[in-house]
C-alpha cells in the first residue's frame, strides 16, 4: 500500500469487467484498485496529481518504483492546461468564504461544484479564516475537519463512489489534520468508536457480524494517510488496528463480497506494518482461510482452520472454479473496490474471473507476508499451514500460468527462508555452586549472659552505641520535663489573668448596682414630692 505521495491515478472499475482500455500497471498484491478509462489523458489535463491520489490501493514494490520514475519526469506541455483549468474554476467564485456552521451548510456550499471549484473553496476558507487573523477562527476551522471528513465519506457512500473527488479532497483534509492534530485525532477516534460499537451490537443481537461497506472501510485508508503508522503506540492507529483485527476475526466469510472486504483490510494491515514489520496473526489466518475456500473438501487436510472460517460449511468451496474455459480466458487484473458493496452481476464467467482474482490477490499478499516476516524465528511454524495448503491441496495445475508461477514462487521462498536449525535447550556450562553450610558459630562466654567473642573495635562500637542510646534517652527525658514546666507556668499565668478579670467584672457589677439603687431612691423621692 502507498501513502499520500505514492499512489497512482486509477478510476473505479466496474465489477467483473476487464481493463482493456487502460494503461494501468499490473499490481495485484494489494488486491484493491480502480480501472483507468480511455480518457486518462483528460484526467492529467484536469490537474489530477498522481502523488496525492487516494483511489489506488496497490502495493507492488516493482510497479511503485516504475510509476515513481514516471512521475518524476515533468510534463511541460500540460502545465498551461492545468493553470487554465484552475483559473476557470476560481473565476466564478467569491474571494472570501465563511466557515460553515453545520454539516448541511457545508455540503450545500460544495454541492453542484466541480472538483477544482471545491478545492478552491476549501483553500479560500482556510486562508480567509486563518487562526492568525482573528481569535475565534481556530475553533471554526477545527469544525471544518469533521465536516470535510463526513463529506468525503458521503462521496464514497454513493451508489457510484466519486473516487476522483475523494482523491483530491484528501490534500486539504491532510493540511487541516496537520494544523489541528488533536481535533483530527478526536474526530477519527469517534468514527472508530462508532464502527466498534456497531460491530459489538451486531454480535450481541445476532451472534455474528458482517463486514462493513466500502465507505466505512475507507476510514482505515484515510487514517493511514493522515497519521504515522510506524509508532509503537498511537492514539489513532492503535484503535484502528484493534478494530481491523476484530473485523478479520469476528466477521464470517459467506460471500465473495466478504472476501473482497477482508482482502482490503489485509492490504491495509500490511500498509500499517510496512515500516515496523510487526507480526499480525489475523492477516495470516485470514489469508489461509481464503485459500482454503479455493480447495475441495477433504476429510483430512493436515492443517487447522481457525474461525471465522470453518473446515466444512456452505461457503467452504466459495472460490472453487468449475469451468476450464473461464480459467483459460482469465487475465490478471486488479480487484475493483466496488466489489465490496456487491458484484451486481449474474454472469458465471465474470464470477469465476472474480474468484480467480481473489485467489491471485491472496497469493500476492501471502508473498508479501513471506518477504516481510522472513526474519522471524518462528517463520517455519507460521507459514507451514500455508505451505501445506498450496503444495498439496490448492488445485494449482488447473489455474492459469500466472497463478501457478506465483504459487511456485511462494513455495520456493518458504523453503528457502524456512531452512533454519534450532539449537537444543541446554543448561549453561558452569561449575557447580557449593551448598551453604549451616555450621554453628561457637563463641566463648566469659561471663554469664554476656558475649565476649568480638574484637576490640567491635566492643568500642557497641559501647558508643550504648552511650548514644543512654544520652538520647536522657535528652528526651529533660526535654519532656522542660515542656511540663513550661506548661505549668503558662497554666498558672492563664489562671491569674482569669481571676483578675473576674475580680474586675465583679467590682464593675457592684458599682453598677450601687448606682442603680441610688437612681431608684432619687426617683422615689421625686414621686413623693409631687
Amino acid at each position: 500500500m502507498k501513502k499520500n505521495g505514492d499512489t497512482d491515478k486509477k478510476e473505479e472499475e466496474e465489477p467483473g469487467t476487464g481493463n482493456e482500455g487502460s494503461e494501468a500497471d499490473e499490481d495485484a498484491e494489494d488486491g484493491s484498485e480502480k480501472e483507468e478509462d480511455d480518457d486518462n489523458e483528460e484526467e492529467d489535463d484536469e490537474g489530477s496529481d498522481a502523488s496525492d491520489n487516494f483511489s489506488d490501493l496497490e502495493s507492488n514494490a516493482e510497479s511503485a518504483e516504475e510509476e515513481g520514475e514516471e512521475e518524476v519526469k515533468p510534463k511541460k506541455g500540460k502545465d498551461k492546461p492545468k493553470k487554465k483549468k484552475a483559473m476557470e474554476a476560481s473565476s466564478d467564485l467569491p474571494f472570501t468564504f465563511d466557515v460553515p456552521e453545520s454539516q448541511e451548510s457545508f455540503q450545500s456550499l460544495l454541492r453542484e461544484k466541480t472538483t477544482e471549484q471545491q478545492l478552491v473553496i476549501l483553500e479560500r476558507i482556510q486562508k480567509c479564516n486563518h487562526p492568525s487573523l482573528a481569535d475565534g477562527n481556530k475553533a471554526k476551522l477545527e469544525k471544518l475537519f469533521g465536516f470535510l471528513l463526513d463529506y468525503i465519506i458521503d462521496l464514497a457512500e454513493q451508489e457510484t463512489p466519486d473516487l476522483k473527488t475523494v482523491d483530491k479532497l484528501i490534500l486539504p483534509l491532510y493540511s487541516l489534520c496537520q494544523m489541528f492534530p488533536e481535533t483530527a485525532a478526536e474526530c477519527v477516534r469517534e468514527a472508530l468508536q462508532d464502527i466498534a460499537h456497531t460491530l459489538d451490537e451486531a454480535i450481541e443481537s445476532k451472534g455474528r457480524a458482517t463486514f462493513p461497506a466500502l465507505h466505512v472501510l475507507f476510514y482505515f485508508k484515510i487514517i493511514a494517510i493522515l497519521f504515522p503508522t510506524s509508532d509503537f503506540w498511537h492514539p489513532v492507529i492503535t484503535p484502528a488496528v484493534t478494530v481491523m483485527s476484530q473485523l478479520l476475526t469476528k466477521c464470517p466469510v459467506s460471500s465473495l463480497e466478504d472476501v473482497a472486504a477482508g482482502l482490503f483490510i489485509c492490504c491495509m494491515f500490511l500498509e500499517y506494518v510496512s515500516l515496523s514489520q510487526r507480526f499480525v496473526p489475523e492477516v495470516i489466518n485470514f489469508l489461509l482461510g481464503v485459500l482454503h475456500l479455493a480447495t475441495a473438501r477433504r476429510p483430512s487436510i493436515g492443517y487447522s482452520v481457525v474461525p471465522p472460517f470453518k473446515h466444512h460449511g456452505k461457503s467452504s468451496g466459495l472460490l472453487l472454479t468449475d469451468s476450464d474455459d473461464d480459467i483459460n480466458s482469465w487475465k490478471k487484473t486488479h480487484m475493483p473496490l466496488t466489489a465490496i458493496n456487491g458484484l451486481n452481476t449474474e454472469d458465471k464467467t465474470e464470477i469465476n474471473h472474480f474468484r480467480l482474482t481473489c485467489v491471485a490477490v491472496s497469493l500476492d499478499l501471502v508473498k508479501r507476508c513471506v518477504n516481510m516476516y522472513g526474519s522471524l524465528p518462528a517463520f517455519c511454524e507460521i507459514f507451514k499451514p500455508i505451505f501445506l495448503l498450496i503444495h498439496e491441496h490448492l488445485p494449482r495445475s488447473t489455474y492459469p500460468k500466472e497463478i501457478q508461477d506465483m504459487c511456485q514462487k511462494i513455495l520456493d521462498d518458504i523453503e528457502r527462508l524456512g531452512k533454519k536449525t534450532y539449537k537444543q535447550l541446554m543448561f549453561e556450562k558452569q561449575a557447580p555452586v557449593a551448598m551453604k553450610m549451616f555450621t554453628p558459630k561457637v563463641m566463648p562466654v566469659l561471663e554469664f549472659g554476656r558475649k565476649q567473642g568480638c574484637n576490640k573495635v567491635e566492643r568500642e562500637r557497641k559501647k558508643l552505641i550504648h552511650k548514644h542510646k543512654r544520652e538520647l534517652k536522657g535528652a528526651v527525658r529533660e526535654i519532656r520535663r522542660d515542656n511540663q514546666f513550661l506548661a505549668r507556668v503558662k497554666l498558672s499565668e492563664t489562671m491569674e489573668r482569669d481571676a483578675e478579670r473576674k475580680r474586675k467584672v465583679k467590682e464593675l457589677f457592684n458599682s453598677l448596682s450601687t448606682q442603680e439603687g441610688e437612681w431608684k431612691a432619687l426617683k422615689r423621692r421625686k414621686m413623693k414630692g409631687k
